[in-house]
């Protein structure tokens, strides 16, 4: 399959852009081993009615012998100023060896219907004009152009059913049709639960009350709850958060960041508890635990009571590996590699109830 120069990825459901670009992105590194994975958002582009495309730019300029295989990954907001200006961008820039693939807000059909037309430099014309003409040019150099509509009634049980099959899980009428009355379209929710069944269940068999379970514990939810949860140990309310957070949150690479920097917070609170023997052997109210956990800026009463918990009764293997999992959650993020980061933070859920979890990473 011959890849395209750009992809652009169309709907207002985050799981079908992610699903359709991490497929493409593993073509691309098929097709480009070495490729280095460059990521922009929306942010990175400014704020103002012109958008600051250099460091973008620079990436898709073809500089010779010295050109280096790239794959980039770029979220934007809907039909705007800036992001028409980045579209317009990638109609003119593209060299072999870099893929770009972009995920946005749901176009209208009126503005990606339209006819390939050779670039042009200047854009004329309210916002949906220019959007129009930035699509023609997109599609003059062979661009990938899909919108992705959401399953709805019929199609979401079919769809239930169908993302089952894709983790090898069997489950019968009653426990699809509870999926699709209580998800309500929710595709991340759906998709996570079967995640989470295929990587600890022994059998491949989907329950009701597997299903329940993990319905009841749905909701939005903030970055200290994951950790939390975590620390419980609860690994499917953990799993469910971070779900959550991957779904409701805009940026991604944010959201990460903000779990690793507060998780590394409450790692060093818990070896420091640890330690801290005199601490742990008294009763602790709570003037004495504001005083131990504010130089770990950790200010929440459940968060102080999880860590004291964990200090008091997590085996030391198990806190090692957690740390082990974070410390490749946060190189995975170095290199702008959210999908890595993502795995082993849900490695690290998985981890504190699940031992074989642990022992397969080993292997």
């Amino acid at each position: 399959m011959a890849l395209a120069p750009v992809y652009i990825f169309s709907s207002d459901d985050p799981f079908l852009k992610k699903e359709k670009s991490d497929e493409i992105i593993n073509l691309a590194k098929q097709a480009y081993p070495n490729a280095e994975f460059m990521l922009f958002t929306s942010s990175d582009f400014g704020t103002g009615k012109t958008a600051n495309l250099v460091a973008l730019e620079n990436e898709l300029i073809d500089p010779g012998l010295f050109a280096s295989d790239k794959i980039i990954k770029i979220y934007l907001d809907g039909i705007k100023e800036i992001p028409v200006q980045v579209l317009h961008l990638l109609a003119k820039r593209q060299r072999p060896g870099v893929v770009v693939i972009v995920e946005i807000g749901r176009i209208n059909k009126t503005i990606t219907n339209v006819q390939a037309k050779p670039y042009e430099e200047v854009l004329k014309g309210k916002i949906e004009t220019k959007a129009k003409a930035v699509f023609s040019f997109l599609l003059n150099i062979n661009a990938h152009i899909e919108t992705l509509y959401p399953p709805t009634d019929n199609q979401f049980l079919m769809w239930i059913s169908n993302q089952a099959r894709k983790y090898q899980l069997n489950l019968n009428p009653e426990v699809c049709q509870f999926l699709g009355l209580t998800c309500e379209g929710n595709l991340t929710a759906v998709d996570q639960f079967f995640k989470l069944v295929h990587m600890t269940s022994n059998d491949n068999q989907v329950t009701l009350q597997k299903a329940q379970a993990f319905i009841e514990q749905s909701s939005r939810h903030t970055t200290y709850e994951f950790i939390d949860a975590v620390l419980a140990p609860n690994s499917v309310k953990a799993m469910t958060i971070l779900s959550s957070l991957v779904e409701t949150e805009n940026n991604l690479m944010s959201m990460l960041q903000n779990i690793l920097f507060s998780f590394d917070n409450v790692i060093v609170a818990i070896k420091a508890a640890k330690a801290d023997r005199e601490f742990l052997s008294k009763p602790i109210n709570y003037q004495a635990k504001r005083i131990f956990f504010t130089p770990f800026r950790i200010n929440s009463p459940t968060t102080m009571d999880r860590v004291i918990f964990a200090a008091k009764n997590m085996p030391i293997d198990i806190l090692d590996y957690l740390v082990e999992a974070i410390n490749r959650a946060s190189m995975a993020l170095q290199v702008f590699d959210d999908k890595k980061a993502l795995l082993a933070l849900e490695d690290a859920a998985l981890s504190v109830q699940y031992p074989a979890i642990r022992a397969f990473k080993e292997l």
